[in-house]
């Protein structure tokens, strides 16, 4: 079909955004708009002595300065973790709070201490310079190790340690016993490097409150309004019906637009105190400061073999750090959601990991592309390599023997997720062919006589997704017969109205021009659980799929009861439903009865209980490394995926080449520092925090195998975190394949590899 599933069609979005005609939150205003600025914190950890904002409340223009004493007197709640786990010893952990605005103390750099409402964001920023706040500063911790030892300073007043909770999972008897009688155990210790998400579009929120209704309207750049709905509601301690939330455009989420934020609350709380509407948009820097940051978790491991090579066991030991403040998930990230998948695509009988939150005096981390899963598909395939190497067998080897055999489908791990289906043998044997991988030798000599060092490595990958709730949907017609769907997952730049309307063209057999999606509205579409986890298609895409169906049925069975007829004598064919050789299209229902009233259909769908798809694969990477200067250049990357059914291939290939961006990011360039002593961001700017340009990019091979997903009716089995998660370990294989050498903690930076290369010898000319 032209324009149905399975078809490589072009974004029906990217007109109107190369045009300039797409919609995003800071292009919105209002008549009665005033600004906020946010005073933010200068310090790591200190106590709040004084604050005197007399000057600048005089200053002409400034309407409200809101301290944490307004958001009290206002019965404005904290924000809360949304998640939380019990400790190994079964104890529940201390569940801890963010204050909208500081309270008494900061607690890391950039935290929001005043809240500057004006008539101009120029007045809001002048006005700063007049607050005078004392600050009585504290040694701060910044990093894990520091953070753990006993002599720490307590980040939180609530806790006598920095550590925040103490998770397991699997067994742990077991996987000792079997680690015992193993021939071989490899141990490895790795960092998983911090990062900052950086979306093309920084975040803004416009907070408007309407006196006569006692309603709020928040217009912001999110991933789902109803969990911010949800969450607003709560914290302002009013009903969910008084909330609504509106996301236009996104340019780029990653994760870190799914949460609630103070900014949020505070344009909401300045519109009730001063009578405007207010808001707020943050500059690059500030979002370097405020936005949620990912990763950064110390691991360590063990992995048994046999005398075969078989793996027999899987210890983990993680300590995952949590920022000064928990956010939404960042609980769930490093246990179910990463922990979980830590046995990745091998058949491994024992596993057993702990995981310990840690405190430290750093902006809040939680879900950045991939959430969690990244963290253990890194792990496991970098403990896959290194004991290849201290075995003396090919890494490649070493997967044949070890991965799941698509016969074991469905398989139950040893950490709880029982994979329904996947083919992780013929991903890797079909990623060795494409990329040539058994001829490399012949190359890895060319690059010697150059003075490069050639390497090569594989990942193999398995993510579990398409959880996060039941999705909701609806369809009606429209005006001019046109297809109306409203959807609560929200894009941000995936491509979601070219792939859902290739859904609703698949089962209504009509054009996509006929379709119309629509997102990020609380009011037009009542429920939703918004984008992550490469839901929108596993979740959202059956939802629609079910609606579409529906909707079919119902409009046959409407007509079949104005027409008074029987069912068999309508046909049904390219949006015309034919009776009596008169042909009658979707906008003719319109003028035989109220359509809308009749045919307007809402789905959910939700995943079947406790089940998530998988999607999965195998990446290949090929990089030469500079003798002289360390510099890395990757040559060639093939990747071979299984997501199940496709539903726009092209998309999917540029959703996977994202991915893969953003993993090599985190390979060789991405590195969030704190200075130790002070805890400033170091890396608080572009000129400091690489992020991977064009240059860096090489040309990716891409090709998938379809193995359906059998937990949901299409078989979709979800894509968008997918490059992120495989791409870190197969370049970190690859610069220690080319170095010799057991491990390179990301990022692999040239000044830290030519260290490795003057110690070996291998720099001098």
């Amino acid at each position: 079909m032209k324009f149905g599933i399975g078809q490589p069609l072009k974004r029906l979005e990217d007109n109107k955004f190369l045009i300039g005609n797409g919609l995003y939150n800071d292009d919105i205003s209002f008549k009665d708009q005033a600004y906020m600025h946010i005073l933010r914190s200068p310090f790591s950890f200190a106590k709040i002595t004084n604050i005197n904002f007399k000057k600048a409340k005089e200053l002409k223009g400034v309407l409200k300065i809101l301290t944490n004493d307004s958001i009290k007197d206002m019965k404005i709640n904290p924000m809360y973790p949304g998640f939380k786990v019990k400790n190994k010893d079964g104890s529940e952990m201390i569940e801890t709070y963010r204050p909208i605005l500081a309270e008494k103390k900061v607690r890391y750099v950039g935290e929001p201490v005043l809240a500057i409402i004006a008539e101009t964001i120029e007045i809001a920023e002048e006005a700063v310079d007049l607050v005078d706040i004392e600050y009585e500063e504290f040694k701060s911790t910044t990093n894990i190790k520091n953070a753990i030892e006993n002599h720490a300073p307590i980040v939180r007043d609530e806790l006598s340690t920095n550590i925040c909770f103490d998770w397991e999972l699997g067994d742990i008897e077991e996987t000792k016993r079997a680690l015992k009688k193993s021939n071989h155990v490899i141990q490895i210790e790795l960092i998983n490097n911090r990062l900052i998400p950086n979306p093309m579009e920084c975040r803004s929120t416009i907070g408007q409150y309407d006196a006569k209704s006692d309603s709020f309207n928040l217009f912001c750049s999110s991933q789902g309004v109803h969990s911010l709905k949800r969450k607003l509601s709560s914290i302002l301690n009013v009903e969910e019906k008084k909330v609504n939330v509106f996301t236009p455009d996104v340019g780029g989420g990653f994760g870190m637009k799914i949460f609630n934020y103070p900014e949020y609350v505070l344009t909401l709380a300045a519109s009730k105190l001063t009578s405007r509407t207010i808001k707020w948009s943050a500059k690059r820097s500030e979002s370097f400061l405020s936005d949620i940051h990912g990763r950064d978790h110390v691991s360590r491991a063990k992995l048994g073999f046999d005398k075969n090579y078989n793996i027999t066991a899987l210890k983990v030991e993680t300590f995952a750090n949590m920022g000064a403040y928990i956010s939404d998930f960042g609980v769930f990230i490093p246990t179910y959601a990463g922990t979980a998948m830590l046995t990745g695509c091998y058949k491994i009988a024992k596993a057993y990991a702990n995981v310990k939150g840690v405190f430290t005096n750093t902006n809040p981390v939680d879900a950045y592309r991939g959430a969690g899963r990244p963290e253990a598909a890194y792990l496991i395939e970098r403990l896959i390599d290194k004991s290849a190497k201290e075995l003396n067998i090919s890494p490649l080897k070493l997967r044949e023997i070890n991965l799941i055999d698509k016969e074991d489908m469905p398989y139950k791990t040893a950490l709880g997720h029982t994979y329904d289906s996947g083919d992780f043998k013929k991903n890797l044997k079909d990623c060795i062919n494409i990329s040539n991988y058994k001829s490399f030798h012949e190359r890895k000599n060319a690059s010697l006589e150059k003075n490069m060092y050639r390497g090569i490595g594989i990942s193999t990958y398995i993510e579990a997704c398409g959880g996060g709730g039941p999705e909701y949907c609806s369809l009606k017609i429209g005006g001019n017969g046109q297809i109306e769907v409203k959807i609560g997952t929200q894009s941000n730049g995936q491509g979601h109205a070219t792939s859902y309307a290739q859904i609703v063209s698949q089962v209504l057999d009509i054009g996509i021009e006929q379709i119309n999606v629509m997102q990020g509205n609380s009011i037009e579409i009542p429920k939703g659980s918004g984008t992550g986890g490469s839901r929108s298609m596993p979740v959202g895409g059956n939802a629609l799929y079910i609606a579409s169906k529906k909707f079919l049925e119902n409009s046959k069975k409407a007509l079949v009861k104005h027409l008074n007829t029987e069912s068999n004598l309508i046909n049904y064919s390219k949006g015309f439903f034919e009776f009596n050789n008169k042909k009658i299209s979707f906008s003719d229902l319109t003028q035989l009865f109220d359509a809308n009233k009749i045919l307007n259909v809402d789905a959910e769908w939700s995943p079947y209980e406790g089940t998530f798809t998988y999607p999965n694969g195998t990446h290949i990477c090929e990089l030469e490394i500079d003798k002289y200067s360390g510099i890395v250049k990757i040559l060639d990357y093939t990747v071979v995926d299984d997501f199940g059914k496709v539903i726009n291939p092209l998309l999917l290939e540029g959703q996977v080449h994202g991915g893969i961006a953003q993993g090599i990011g985190q390979a060789i360039l991405e590195e969030t520092i704190y200075e130790n002593d002070t805890g400033q961001l170091l890396t608080g700017s572009f000129m400091d925090y690489a992020i991977p340009r064009a240059s860096d990019m090489p040309l990716i091979k891409f090709s998938y195998n379809e193995v359906l997903c059998n937990t949901n009716p299409l078989g979709i089995k979800g894509a968008g975190e997918a490059g992120a998660i495989g791409a870190p370990p197969a370049v970190i294989n690859a610069i220690c394949n080319a170095l010799d050498i057991d491990h390179i903690d990301m990022p692999a930076r040239p000044q830290r590899i030519w260290n490795i290369l003057s110690k070996k010898g291998l720099s001098s000319t």
